[in-house]
C-alpha cells in the first residue's frame, strides 16, 4: 500500500524533512501548515520540490475549530478556510483535514455542527476538494469518531469524509467498533500513531507521547485492518507528535518511520492469513521472511586492550577460557550456559565504526534457528548489516547495529551449522568439570540509550526480532531518574530467551559510553556464587543497613532469610509466583557491571523495586570490581 508521513513527525527545517522523507521512499506526505507557515518556500516552490522528490502531497492539515461555532463567528471562520484554500490550489492538493472544535466556546449542537460542515463541503466542492472530518480526542464536544461520523452522516456532502485516526481513537478507549456503521466510502484519510499506555491528559499525551507503530502499546492492526477491510484505499499515513522525533535526526527517524509501517503491513497480513484466504482484501503488503520463532541469549562481546584483560574477573566468576578464535584476536570464556567472548582486535581490524574505550561491552549474540532468513529479514527492513571479517570455513554471523550502537549478532543454536562456537578451537581448560554451580545462562542484558533514539531501540528488537516493550518505569538516581523498559517476548523463559532492559536518563544528556552496562547470569544458587566470587577478590556491590530494615518491614521475611541476605549483600524481591535473590559486582572501568541472578519459582520480574537502592550505592561505590593482580 502507499505510505505517507506528515511533515510534523520528522524534525529540521521543512527542506530537510522532505529530503529525508524521500530518502527513506515514502510515497507521499501530510503537509503541515505549522511547516509551512513557517518556511521560505512559497506553497507553489514546495509543491515543485515534492515533484523534484518524487513525493505526493496526500492532505493539507490542519483546518481547526469550523463547526459548532456561534453563528456570528462563522464568517470569520470561513474567511479562513478561503485563504487555506488559496494555498492548497498553489500545493496542488485536494484533501485537506478538519479537525472538531476544541476551544471552550464550542457548542454542543450536532445539526449546527453539520450546517457547518456542510458549507465548508460546499466551499471545497467549488475547488474541487475534499474535506476529511476529525475528532481530536479533547475536542470539547466532539472527541469520538462516532461523534464525528454522526455529523458528517448528517451533512450528506460528497465533499465531506471522514479522517480515522488511530491514536485518537484508541486513546479514547473505543476499538474498530466504532467504525461498524461507516461506509468505506465516507473513509476520506487514515492517520497512524500508536502510544504507550499513559495516565496523563489526552493533549499531553497526544501533542509529546505519540510514537511510530510497534514502539507503543496500540493495537493497531486491530483498527487499520478493519478500515481496509472496507474499502480504503488511500495511504497508510503516519502523523507523531513526540518530543522524541523533534529531537532525533530526521533521515533515521524517516527510515524508522517507514520500518514502522513495513512491520504493520506485516502484521495486517498475519491477521488476514489467519483468517483464511477470503479474509483478506486485495492489496499489496509487505512480505519478508518471518521473524525467529525463539531468540534465545548467545553470548555478550567484550572490548579488551589485550588478550588477558579482564582474565581476573572472569576466572574469579567462575568463568574458565574455552576456545581461541579461528582467525581473530578473540577468545572464548564460559561457565556453565553463560558464554563470553574476550574480542582484543583492533578497531580498525573489526567492524567498529568507532572509538572503542575497552574494556566495553559493545555487543549481545543471540541465537536462531535461520540466520540466512534472519539476514533477508534484516535487510527487508533496512537495518544496516555491519561488515563482519569472515576467514575461510568459517560460519556465518548477520550483525547489525542497534540505534543506540549496540552490535547485535545472530548465530545458530547449539550444534547447528551456524553455531558461533564452531570458529573455536577449545582448550583443555574449558572442557566441562564439576557443573554443580554452573551458572544457568545470560538471564538478562541492559544498556543506556540516548533519549533521541530510545522509541527507535525499541522498534530495533520489535521489527526484527518480534520482542514487545514493556511499560515504562521510572527510578531515582542520585543525580535525575532513569526510564526503563525491558523488551522481550511475552512467554520468555530467563536463560532461554533474550531479555533485554532499555534505559534512558530522564535528564536526556548524553549518554558518557555506548554498549552494555549490565550483563545478568543465571545462577542455582546466589550465595554460593557471592561466596565464590569474593574468596577470588571479586568486588561486589555493598548494601546498606537501612535497607535490610525496609526490606522486612515490607515483606516480613523470617529471621533466617534476612541474615543471609545481609551476610552475602543480597537484594530481594517477591511476587505471589516466586522470589528474586541477586547481587551485584562494583562496576568495572567504571563502565559496566555483572548482576547474578537467583529466580525462584515463576519470579518473572527484574527485581526493578530494588534498582533506585542499588544506583545510590554505585554512585557511592566507584570501585572497580576487578581482582587485584
Amino acid at each position: 500500500m502507499r505510505k505517507g508521513i506528515a511533515t510534523v513527525s520528522i524534525s529540521g527545517t521543512l527542506p530537510e524533512k522532505l529530503e529525508a522523507i524521500s530518502a527513506a521512499k515514502f510515497d507521499g506526505i501530510e503537509v503541515f501548515d505549522n511547516d509551512l507557515v513557517a518556511s521560505t518556500l512559497s506553497p507553489g516552490e514546495l509543491a515543485q520540490r515534492c515533484v523534484d522528490l518524487g513525493l505526493q502531497i496526500d492532505l493539507f492539515q490542519p483546518i481547526r475549530d469550523l463547526e459548532g461555532l456561534d453563528p456570528e463567528r462563522f464568517a470569520a471562520a470561513m474567511h479562513r478556510v478561503s485563504v487555506k484554500f488559496d494555498v492548497m490550489e498553489a500545493l496542488g492538493v485536494t484533501l485537506a483535514l478538519v479537525c472538531s472544535n476544541a476551544t471552550p466556546e464550542a457548542l454542543n449542537d450536532v445539526d449546527l455542527s453539520a450546517e457547518q460542515l456542510a458549507r465548508v463541503g460546499d466551499a471545497a466542492r467549488e475547488h474541487g476538494f475534499t474535506i476529511a472530518f476529525e475528532a481530536l480526542a479533547w475536542g470539547t464536544h466532539v472527541n469520538r469518531l462516532a461523534q464525528a461520523w454522526e455529523i458528517v452522516r448528517r451533512t450528506d456532502h460528497s465533499s465531506v469524509g471522514l479522517a480515522v485516526d488511530t491514536f485518537h481513537l484508541l486513546a479514547r478507549g473505543d476499538d474498530a467498533t466504532a467504525l461498524a456503521d461507516v461506509p468505506g466510502d465516507r473513509i476520506a484519510f487514515l492517520q497512524i500513531a500508536d502510544a504507550p499506555h499513559m495516565d496523563t491528559q489526552l493533549l499531553e499525551w497526544s501533542r509529546h507521547h505519540r510514537c511510530f507503530p510497534g514502539q507503543g502499546s496500540f493495537d493497531l492492526a486491530a483498527v487499520v485492518g478493519p478500515v481496509i477491510e472496507k474499502g480504503y484505499r488511500g495511504p497508510l499515513s503516519l502523523e507523531i507528535f513526540s518530543d522524541i522525533v523533534r529531537e532525533a535526526d530526521a533521515r533515521a527517524t524517516a527510515l524508522d518511520a517507514m520500518r514502522s509501517l513495513m512491520h504493520l503491513e506485516e502484521e495486517l497480513r498475519r491477521r488476514w492469513d489467519a483468517a483464511g484466504p477470503s479474509a483478506r482484501p486485495r492489496v499489496t503488503l509487505f512480505d519478508p521472511p518471518p521473524p525467529p520463532d525463539r531468540v534465545g541469549p548467545g553470548f555478550v562481546e567484550v572490548a579488551v586492550s589485550e588478550d588477558g584483560d579482564l582474565a581476573g574477573l572472569l576466572g574469579g566468576l567462575g568463568f574458565v577460557r574455552a576456545g581461541q578464535h579461528r582467525s581473530k584476536r578473540a577468545t572464548w570464556w564460559r561457565n556453565g550456559a553463560a558464554d563470553v567472548i574476550l574480542n582484543a582486535s583492533p578497531d580498525l581490524e573489526d567492524r567498529f565504526a568507532r572509538a572503542t574505550h575497552r574494556p566495553e561491552v559493545t555487543g549481545l549474540g543471540v541465537e536462531v534457528a535461520d540466520v540466512a532468513a534472519l539476514g533477508e529479514r534484516a535487510g527487508a527492513l533496512l537495518w544496516s548489516r555491519l561488515k563482519l571479517r569472515r576467514g575461510p570455513d568459517e560460519v556465518v554471523l548477520v550483525g547489525t547495529d542497534t540505534p543506540a550502537g549496540v552490535h547485535v549478532f545472530a548465530a545458530g543454536s547449539r550444534g547447528s551449522r551456524d553455531d558461533w562456537r564452531r570458529d573455536f578451537v577449545p582448550e583443555a581448560d574449558g572442557a566441562p568439570g564439576d557443573e554443580s554451580g554452573a551458572f544457568l545462562g545470560i538471564d538478562h542484558v541492559g544498556y543506556p540509550m540516548p533519549f533521541d533514539v530510545s522509541d527507535a531501540e525499541i522498534a530495533y528488537y520489535r521489527t526484527l526480532f518480534d520482542l514487545n516493550a514493556g511499560p515504562v518505569s521510572e527510578f531515582p538516581e542520585p543525580r535525575g531518574r532513569v526510564r526503563s523498559r525491558a523488551v522481550r517476548r511475552r512467554d520468555a523463559r530467563p536463560g532461554h530467551d533474550v531479555q533485554v532492559v532499555l534505559n534512558v536518563a530522564e535528564s536526556r544528556g548524553p549518554t558518557r559510553w555506548r554498549g552494555l552496562d549490565q550483563v545478568a547470569f543465571g545462577v542455582p544458587d546466589v550465595c554460593a556464587a557471592v561466596t565464590a566470587a569474593r574468596r577470588a577478590g571479586v568486588g561486589m556491590l555493598r548494601v546498606p543497613a537501612n535497607y535490610y530494615i525496609d526490606l522486612d518491614a515490607r515483606f516480613s521475611l523470617g529471621r533466617h532469610l534476612l541474615t543471609l541476605l545481609r551476610e552475602h549483600d543480597l537484594f530481594y524481591d517477591r511476587t505471589a509466583n516466586g522470589e528474586l535473590l541477586h547481587a551485584y559486582t562494583r562496576t568495572i572501568a567504571g563502565k559496566f557491571y555483572v548482576e547474578l541472578v537467583e529466580r525462584r519459582g515463576e519470579y518473572a520480574l527484574f527485581g526493578g523495586a530494588n534498582t533506585g537502592f542499588r544506583l545510590v550505592a554505585q554512585a557511592a561505590q566507584p570501585e572497580d570490581a576487578r581482582p587485584a593482580r
